[in-house]
């Protein structure tokens, strides 16, 4: 793995970036779902708050209008549209914190990760692919509450190859499992400390051309040691959320939390 922060403290593991139509609502919407206090969820572009393993900020998107809502199947997963999808997926950012950015920097490129680099950005990211690294704020974690950290990023991808290179061959995380989940398509299990990165990719034809960035985060799992209390507080606040479900992996409970304003396909999983 690109050599990690080193602290006697905890650090987040990863800054996930979201780039939102409405900063503000978006600040609001995760402000009720990480219970922060009143007054938190000010701030818009400003907003950033350390959850665990986690960074969390959020941008103004460049160019996503606010059509491309989110649906929901029977089972009360998030399913975007292929606009909405297509619109926010590919504007998110997820950089691995390191602790000597020049250095990482470096090894990215002699990797074949060709980066750029903005004053505005956290740190550098893919010029192709909307992955990158960047040293840790330094803030703070919140009290630790119902919700403790980031159980797992989902990124989709269309060529598993691809994804198996980028993840375990340039960013150097632990690549732990590979499997057939139907219709051609994949599931890869990468792991980052006590992050773990799936990458679900389907085989591209052999004219297709392939995409200009590798993978695109698709969702996130958040982690709740109670799942029944955090829940209950979520439905309290307001929030939309699915019922309790089994979760895929064996242990494991999980629900939808089906708020377009979170700006990404987001759900709560716990112990069963």
């Amino acid at each position: 793995m690109i050599p990690p922060i080193s602290s006697s403290r905890p650090v987040p593991t990863v800054l996930v970036e979201l780039a939102c139509p409405n900063t503000a609502d978006t600040a609001r919407a995760h402000a009720a779902l990480l219970g922060l206090p009143d007054g938190s969820s000010s701030g818009g572009d400003s907003f950033s708050v350390v959850v665990g393993n986690t960074e969390l900020r959020l941008r103004e998107s460049a160019g996503a209008d606010t059509e491309g809502d989110a649906a929901f199947d029977a089972e009360g997963d998030a399913a975007f549209d292929a606009e909405g999808d297509a619109a926010f997926d590919a504007e998110h950012r997820v950089y691995f914190t390191v602790d000597d950015l020049a250095a990482a920097r470096r090894l990215l490129i002699r990797r074949g990760f060709p980066v750029s680099d903005s004053q505005s950005d956290p740190g550098p990211v893919g010029e192709t692919t909307p992955l990158g690294i960047a040293e840790a704020s330094g803030s703070e974690p919140i009290p630790v509450g119902d919700i403790t950290g980031m159980d797992h990023l989902v990124f989709a991808g269309d060529d598993r190859d691809r994804a198996v290179a980028l993840f375990g061959g340039v960013f150097g995380l632990d690549f732990r499992l590979d499997q057939p989940i139907g219709d051609a398509a994949r599931q890869l299990f990468f792991r980052a400390d006590d992050l773990i990165v799936e990458v679900v990719t389907g085989i591209r034809a052999a004219d297709t051309p392939a995409p200009s960035a590798a993978a695109s985060l698709w969702g996130v799992a958040w982690r709740a040691p109670d799942i029944e209390v955090t829940h209950a507080r979520l439905s309290d606040v307001g929030l939309d959320v699915s019922e309790i479900r089994a979760g895929r992996k064996k242990g494991t409970r999980i629900f939808t939390v089906r708020e377009r304003a979170l700006g990404t396909r987001t759900v709560v999983i716990g112990p069963a």
